[in-house]
């Protein structure tokens, strides 16, 4: 905080949570918890209520190099159709079932 002002509000949180400390719950549409995120890539996620898994997040760092080979047919590509190359990836409909 600076100058008693919050400057940041963490969207991944619980929703009434978030609500309740002044976020608007669409904020939270989509979000995950980087934290959470990287500990389920080892298998130490936590389940979410309903009994569904935390879902992996998996990082590049900064080198982002490797992108411009990253498509079949060498040609400019969406974040839609790296989804559709990634084996085992989450669809839209499924990370909208984990918020």
């Amino acid at each position: 905080m600076a100058s008693g002002v919050q400057l940041y509000r963490w969207a991944a949180e619980p929703i009434a949570a978030y609500v309740r400390k002044g976020g608007y719950a669409m904020d939270t549409v989509g979000r995950v918890c980087l934290c959470n995120g990287l500990l389920a890539i080892v298998g130490l996620g936590r389940r979410r209520p309903g009994g569904a898994d935390e879902p992996a997040v998996v990082t590049i760092g900064q080198d982002l190099g490797l992108l411009d080979g990253i498509g079949p047919d060498g040609r400019p590509y969406t974040a839609a159709e790296v989804i559709d190359w990634t084996p085992g990836a989450v669809t839209p409909a499924q990370l909208t079932a984990w918020v």
